[in-house]
């Protein structure tokens, strides 16, 4: 039972993300901004694709439309990062040195959840809208439009790597419960999840095993991409599931022992 002195997280939050929706709307320019960066950046992703497609005729066995299809996937969850978990958890750092986490910890709700949904950049949703787009006019140019049961296990795989970027995100900027600045890692994640962008099986071995079990960046696209255009088994769809839902436990378990050190160094 809720103890008397709780308040609801979604409540909460819901109060807080109609204050961001209320000053976002004051500045409609940011929407415009927001949206011609992403159409600029999807312009020059494809027409780098376009370019490498007219020397070859697969990267890492997969076409020209599969692999825009990828890059939709890709896009959607960079929209993920942009819109939620930066303004959110990539503030961990600086709230840790400022020391206004104490803050967070002394409010009657959730810490992590608090300190990772608390803020919004509402015109990044379009990032996701756009990405998934993007990928639906692939597959109508590949003519393997998925049936239902397709989409059903693209949506599990696709949560479940929201829920792997989320971790990732958790996991590094927990870290700055032991260093002294880590505000640069955001730069690191930027820096991998780039690699993202292309079918795993187009790197070497040794970036494959990185990205599948050090730097799990391929469960976030490839299999949901894979999903989409039928490349994807029963099978590594529900491991795709459990990946995902593992990576969440365990940076909630890290989270925890953070925050019990955190607790301890400043009491």
């Amino acid at each position: 039972m809720r103890g008397p002195g709780r308040s609801r997280p979604a409540a909460v939050l819901g109060a807080l993300w109609k204050l961001n929706a209320a000053e976002e709307l004051q500045y409609r320019a940011n929407f415009v901004a927001s949206f011609a960066s992403t159409v600029f950046y999807l312009f020059t992703a494809l027409l780098t694709l376009d370019l490498f497609f007219s020397h070859a005729t697969t990267l890492g066995g997969w076409d020209f439309w599969e692999v825009v299809v990828l890059l939709g996937v890709f896009n959607a969850l960079s929209g993920l990062v942009e819109a939620i978990l930066r303004p959110g958890i990539g503030d961990l750092a600086a709230q840790v040195r400022s020391g206004n986490l104490d803050l967070v910890l002394s409010r009657p709700v959730d810490a992590q959840v608090f300190v990772s949904f608390r803020h919004l950049d509402l015109w990044r949703f379009t990032d996701i809208l756009l990405g998934l787009g993007v990928s639906t006019y692939a597959l109508l140019h590949l003519g393997r439009f998925p049936g239902a049961g397709r989409i059903l296990v693209f949506l599990v795989t696709l949560v479940a790597a929201a829920f792997v970027v989320y971790a990732i995100w958790v996991i590094l900027m927990s870290l700055a419960f032991w260093f002294v600045s880590v505000e640069n890692i955001a730069t690191l994640f930027d820096a991998v999840f780039e690699g993202a962008r292309y079918p795993v099986s187009a790197y070497p071995a040794a970036l494959r095993f990185l990205f599948f079990y050090l730097l799990p960046i391929a469960w976030t696209t490839t299999i949901p991409a894979s999903a989409l255009t039928g490349r994807l088994s029963l099978a590594t769809g529900i491991v795709a599931g459990l990946v995902g839902v593992g990576a969440l436990v365990f940076s909630r378990l890290l989270w925890r022992a953070a925050i019990r050190r955190y607790t301890g160094a400043s009491s």
